[in-house]
């Protein structure tokens, strides 16, 4: 695991001019992501549609961290970050559905009984209790994802979760430190 964050890309194309897009700061470990392999397996597809939209997963970090971009006018530094974080985070959802589909399931936004809700979406205005929530969700990704890892049979996808950990180790410290930065 890389333990310096964040990471700078230049952006592919010079033709935009969007003001965030001179150069991205990506909240990304620099090894690479595996591969899911594997036959029919409902029972890791159940799981990892848990990660993918359910309440706590992927797709509520996402929309959270793009609010959180939109509420944050007064600090541009920070509204740059987490929409960083939500561009890592979409590329675990997308892993995540490829996943899905690579061991026979449907990556649709549910996670196996209900349908994903922005209902689930924490729209807190306020600056510190952003960053509570946004601490308290990393961790609980990280213990889902802990947890998802001890229990599926399938090599590949617990490579997979121990390697989006990883990332959300780097969000989750990244969050800590601009908390413990303000008190």
């Amino acid at each position: 695991m890389s333990d310096s964050f964040p990471q700078f890309l230049p952006v592919m194309s010079s033709e935009s001019s969007h003001p965030k897009s001179p150069g991205m700061t990506v909240y990304v470990d620099s090894s690479p992501y595996p591969e899911v392999t594997g036959a029919h397996d409902p029972e890791t597809v159940a799981m990892l549609k848990e990660d993918y939209a359910g309440v706590h997963g992927e797709l509520t970090a996402i929309t959270m961290y793009v609010y959180q971009d939109g509420r944050s006018t007064e600090n541009e530094t920070f509204a740059n970050s987490v929409l960083q974080i939500a561009i890592v985070e979409m590329l675990h959802l997308d892993m995540l559905g490829d996943a899905i589909v690579a061991l026979g399931g449907s990556p649709s936004f549910d996670d196996g009984q209900n349908y994903w809700t922005a209902n689930n979406v924490n729209y807190t205005a306020d600056f510190k209790e952003m960053l509570r929530t946004d601490i308290s969700a990393e961790s609980t990704a990280i213990a889902n994802y802990e947890k998802h890892a001890a229990l599926t049979k399938n090599q590949s996808v617990k490579a997979l979760l121990e390697r989006i950990i990883e990332d959300e180790k780097l969000h989750l410290r990244f969050f800590t430190e601009t908390l413990s930065a303000l008190d």
